[in-house]
């Protein structure tokens, strides 16, 4: 059975992509799998690079929220492979104990980015009498209520929290963006080559010299073999970074394609030539979603 890290306790977000992923992902679909709770996005990566876990899966993007820049960094850090992604809609839900009616609660407990994506309905609320509380993550705000009774507070968490740990819900959806994605990406110790029908993508990490030209030069090694760059991001190296120094950057580029196509073997290779350093991140399929029809079998909430 293979075991998949991720952070959190059971109920958060990550465990419900991670079954959400293989239970509907061509190339992940079948697979025995069971999910293991770890308490930080560090530990996930520790897990799989020890041989504790065969995967680990983490969020790598947000469209309400943006880039999760310290699993990013970790991906250049550790020695794994991005061997998957998964998309999965963020439906956060308000959860109390029994009997807490809205007008009861004085505080709501979450992780940040899951007050970040509820701002509007936060807002809605008497801030006068009503406290925003910050924790480390979803299902843990709604375990806290619930082992500790806190009969004033309410959590911000996937509604299976609310049958986990015994609580009520008090209102449903309401984050902002009632279309807000979450991109994961899934790591191993060893890479994978799909094959051309699963549509992969490839995640590169560049590091560059702080010179003119230099991000033209790292691009153009892709659009003169015609891959699209499906996204770029600009993240300073720790390497060289000083008061008296210019800057390093490191690039992380997703592009269309496979590291077997020939066109874009020839890009990396290209791209050799020129940067300080060059890592294949991954080569894995692309996300499918679920077909409409699919969703009311399978289960596609938070």
């Amino acid at each position: 059975m293979v075991v998949v890290a991720f952070e959190g306790i059971v109920g958060a977000h990550s465990e419900e992509a991670a079954r959400h992923g293989f239970n509907t992902q061509m190339a992940l679909k079948g697979k025995d799998f069971t999910t293991k709770p770890v308490p930080s996005f560090q530990a996930v990566f520790r897990a799989v690079q020890n041989g504790e876990c065969g995967y680990g899966l983490v969020p790598i993007e947000n469209s309400s929220t943006g880039t999760f820049h310290f699993n990013l960094d970790q991906l250049h850090q550790f020695s794994l492979h991005v061997v998957g992604e998964i998309c999965h809609h963020d439906n956060h839900t308000l959860l109390a104990l029994p009997g807490v009616k809205l007008e009861d609660v004085k505080e709501v407990i979450s992780h940040p980015y899951a007050l970040d994506q509820c701002r509007k309905y936060l807002s809605s609320l008497d801030s006068s009498k009503v406290s925003i509380q910050q924790a480390g993550d979803t299902a843990g705000s709604a375990a806290l209520i619930s082992s500790k009774k806190l009969q004033h507070s309410a959590a911000i968490a996937s509604e299976s929290c609310a049958k986990l740990y015994g609580l009520d819900i008090l209102a449903r959806e309401i984050e902002d963006d009632k279309q807000v994605i979450t991109r994961y990406v899934l790591v191993s110790r060893e890479p994978v080559t799909p094959q051309r029908y699963l549509d992969p993508k490839t995640s590169i990490m560049v590091l560059m010299k702080n010179q003119i030209g230099a991000f033209y030069k790292a691009l153009s090694v892709f659009a003169l073999r015609e891959i699209n760059v499906v996204k770029i991001e600009s993240r300073p190296s720790t390497r060289s970074i000083n008061l008296q120094r210019p800057w390093e950057y490191v690039l992380y580029i997703d592009i269309d394609g496979s590291t077997s196509d020939f066109p874009v073997a020839n890009a990396i290779k290209n791209l050799e030539e020129f940067a300080l350093t060059v890592k294949v991140l991954g080569c894995y399929p692309r996300y499918k979603p679920v077909p409409q029809q699919l969703l009311g079998a399978i289960g596609i909430g938070m």
